[in-house]
């Protein structure tokens, strides 16, 4: 068994095969094409690859996808260093093929091959939707991972608020101030947009209407948000609330977005800065993430513990 970077033919080939694990509602083809709009984007020109693990004769035996993101470790002067860390996504075995170790035997030589090529890394990071065990076998190490669910809401956008567009991104992601953590990954506004890129796409796919705004800000606070139509969420990206009354505005401004959206409800995923604020918002409910498990291999000596890093939801992949 031997590790390649796949091919065009090779990469269209795979979002065939993995459409039945990640392609519902859309078609074969309609999946295809999302993936081919989502290669496309900035974000992923500029880091994205697409692993093979094949076996001798050149059949594919399994794949997945790296992301490059910019990460912080913060060093023994206090001072945090900037370096790279790669989140790790669509890891697939066709199940003919499961249950003979292909998919840790991926996960060890990608892990390897980061670590071999990546002067500057820090982390492999993936979010499991299959728990942990699989990916423990290959050293990662998981978070905890909870969500909080507010319904939508017919509300108006309070007065103090004001609305981002696509366009604000940058500017939105500038103003928030970064995780007090010994090590930390941070979305750039790239990732931020290819987000509302898959939002984009299955907004005119499904033939539903787009959020009014993708965020907002009021005093020093700053949300971001998209949507997942496929699931009826509004999920927060990312969320620097300064005040429980500045994190209230925000929330229900993105509850009235949802609402006038069609969507059921806001989600936003638990984090050590914002989990105080969010417990006191009327309506909130913690409830256990079913997916999406946050996990971390470190690529380098020095990293502290998974559950030390925080993971706001921009960061999945």
């Amino acid at each position: 068994m031997h590790l390649v970077l796949a091919t065009e033919a090779q990469k269209a080939e795979r979002d065939r095969v993995t459409h039945a694990a990640w392609g519902s509602p859309l078609t074969v083809e309609q999946f295809h094409q999302r993936e081919l709009r989502l290669r496309a984007h900035p974000w992923c020109r500029e880091g994205m690859r697409t692993w093979l693990l094949c076996a001798d004769d050149g059949r594919v035996l399994a794949s997945c996808e790296t992301f490059l993101n910019e990460s912080w470790l913060r060093g023994p002067d206090g001072q945090h260093v900037r370096g790279d860390s790669f989140s790790i996504a669509s890891v697939f075995t066709e199940e003919a093929l499961r249950g003979h170790g292909h998919a840790t035997r991926l996960m060890d030589l990608v892990a390897a091959e980061l670590e071999r090529t990546s002067p500057r890394g820090h982390a492999a990071v993936l979010f499991s939707d299959v728990g942990a065990p699989l990916y423990r076998r290959s050293g990662y190490h998981e978070t905890p991972a909870w969500d909080w669910h507010l319904p939508s809401g017919a509300a108006a956008v309070p007065a103090s608020v004001t609305l981002l567009g696509d366009v604000d991104v940058a500017a939105a992601l500038g103003r928030m101030r970064r995780p007090d953590a010994p090590f930390f990954l941070w979305p750039s506004p790239e990732q931020v947009d290819w987000h509302l890129e898959r939002e984009r796409i299955y907004a005119e796919v499904l033939r539903r209407p787009r959020p009014e705004a993708c965020g907002a800000r009021v005093g020093d606070s700053t949300a971001l948000w998209a949507m997942m139509a496929r699931y009826g969420e509004l999920v927060v990206l990312m969320l620097d609330a300064r005040s429980d009354a500045e994190a209230a505005a925000l929330v229900e401004t993105a509850r009235g977005m949802a609402h006038r959206a069609g969507l059921a409800k806001v989600v936003l995923w638990e984090e050590p800065g914002t989990a105080d604020r969010v417990s006191r918002l009327p309506g909130a409910i913690r409830v256990a993430r079913d997916g999406a498990l946050p996990m971390v291999r470190p690529l380098r000596a020095g990293l502290p513990s998974a559950p030390e890093v925080p993971f706001p939801r921009a960061l999945w992949v």
